[in-house]
């Protein structure tokens, strides 16, 4: 089974992603933007020069907006810029995509392929097989799991438990037990193991380092990894998903 890794936005902390996953010896695909986001540190160009040697650099937009909300023209823009600038920068070609917020729509989609890309990520989750490059779905995301961490807006103070609620049919679709959803890390590792017995083609791993930071996963984060790599795992970049 591939094993592969996506990291969004670009941020400064994504270097201390890069160090756990070469520790361990599997690879990521880095989804940088160069306007920083949400008043975080980003990567320097130098960083992004140096992760290429290693990993993959994907785009991810000059704004990171919702590109369905803009004229088709200004998205268009922030699509071809963004691979312009992620190829001028690492000098190497940019064949990947990300859309920000996962916001898509088939317009979007076709403007991502005349851009010349060869796939892109979406957001969709709990997947491990993928059928469109242009519409390549995630496995789990590195985030709070079952309770939320953050109750803005203000409703979500009445939905603690909304990660869990909004992914537990399909959970128990998959066939996951009751018992492996009470972390993020049981629930990652019930995913994988389900997905070993079934012989899918592949596990995505998802996130992004401001909020393993701003949430303290990094611990069970690397708990994973660690699982991950002592499996019979071949570790690739995303671009391997449509190869």
């Amino acid at each position: 089974m591939l094993f592969t890794t996506s990291w969004d936005d670009g941020y400064a902390l994504d270097l201390r992603i890069a160090e756990l996953l070469e520790r361990h010896g599997l690879a990521g695909t880095f989804y940088a933007c160069p306007t920083p986001q949400h008043g975080e540190g980003m990567l320097a160009e130098k960083d992004i020069r140096a992760l290429a040697v290693r990993h993959e650099i994907g785009a991810h937009t000059l704004t990171h907006p919702h590109l369905t909300k803009l004229a088709t023209h200004e998205a268009d823009r922030e699509i071809r810029e963004s691979k312009e600038w992620a190829e001028r920068v690492t000098g190497k070609p940019c064949t990947l995509f990300c859309y920000p917020y996962g916001d898509r729509n088939d317009e979007v989609q076709t403007l991502v392929r005349n851009a010349g890309f060869a796939g892109a990520r979406t957001t969709e989750d709990l997947r491990f097989d993928a059928s469109d490059p242009f519409a390549l779905p995630v496995t789990l995301q590195v985030t709070p799991f079952p309770y939320r961490r953050r109750f803005s807006p203000a409703w979500k103070i009445l939905d603690p438990l909304g990660p869990l609620r909004f992914r537990f049919a399909r959970l128990r679709k998959a066939g996951i037990p009751l018992t492996a959803m009470t972390s993020w890390f049981t629930l990652a590792k019930a995913l994988f193991e389900s997905a070993k017995e079934q012989d899918k083609p592949f596990f995505h791993l998802y996130g992004h380092s401001r909020e393993i930071e701003r949430y303290n996963m990094w611990k069970p984060l690397e708990a994973f990894l660690t699982f991950v790599r002592e499996q019979d795992v071949a570790p690739v970049t995303n671009s391997a998903l449509i190869q």
